[in-house]
């Protein structure tokens, strides 16, 4: 790989790019799960190969694309990684990923039992509850791998606009397929062969009209037509 970007505390960064580009790449180097690299990945001014893992990953709160939930509450599922924090602070965290209606819906709320894999729950609920156990011991970082895939435009933004709220002075990595995730980010890379081929912010690559200003053309036109459809 061949990337390099500098994100500061309270901003995010969206990156975007061929199935297979390198994405998920770069989180697995920053969680560490690759040691043997040329050059130098800083986490709060100090290299990442410096800290303990334990003290490194405590601080990262991470959703991956394929989410594991156990066969326990909701609750208890929210607050897997946070063991002690109290109720308010599992809605809190509910709240920001946009499923405490949800779970309000469940037949004992927060009490429910989730079956194995979380089978009796929808793809939406099952990212939005592995998005509020991520944010519910307000990690220094979050990254969300592709973790909006399966919920509507409409949650999507709200969910956003709840982070950007919620986690004003930390900062996020957003990896996603759907670019409107990341056209608020404060910087966006396109990778490309485990290389960054563009970089700028949403409006600087609509204008610069490479691979990210034509999959946007392409995306809105496509939800254009299903909205469409959708009144037909």
């Amino acid at each position: 790989m061949d990337v390099h970007f500098t994100l500061h505390a309270g901003q995010t960064l969206g990156i975007v790019g061929r199935v297979g580009a390198g994405k998920s790449t770069i989180f697995k180097l920053l969680m560490r799960e690759f040691d043997n690299y040329d050059g130098v990945i800083e986490f709060g001014g100090h290299d990442i190969r410096k800290y303990s893992l334990d003290a490194l990953l405590d601080a990262i709160g991470y959703v991956p694309q394929d989410n594991f939930l156990f066969s326990t509450t909701v609750g208890n599922n929210i607050r897997f990684s946070a063991y002690n924090e109290n109720a308010a602070a599992v809605e809190a965290a509910a709240r920001t990923s946009a499923v405490h209606d949800d779970i309000l819906g469940f037949p004992e709320g927060y009490h429910t039992v989730v079956g194995e894999h979380g089978v009796s729950l929808s793809g939406g609920q099952k990212q939005r509850l592995a998005i509020a156990r991520a944010v519910i011991g307000g990690p220094e970082l979050l990254i969300l791998d592709d973790a909006l895939s399966a919920v509507d435009a409409r949650t999507e933004e709200e969910i956003l606009e709840h982070m950007q709220t919620d986690r004003a002075n930390k900062t996020t990595i957003i990896a996603a397929h759907r670019l409107s995730s990341v056209m608020h980010a404060d910087q966006i890379i396109v990778v490309d062969g485990g290389r960054i081929i563009e970089r700028g912010t949403h409006d600087q690559l609509l204008a610069g009209h490479g691979w990210y200003a034509e999959m946007w053309a392409l995306q809105q036109l496509a939800s254009r037509v299903e909205g469409g459809d959708s009144h037909g």
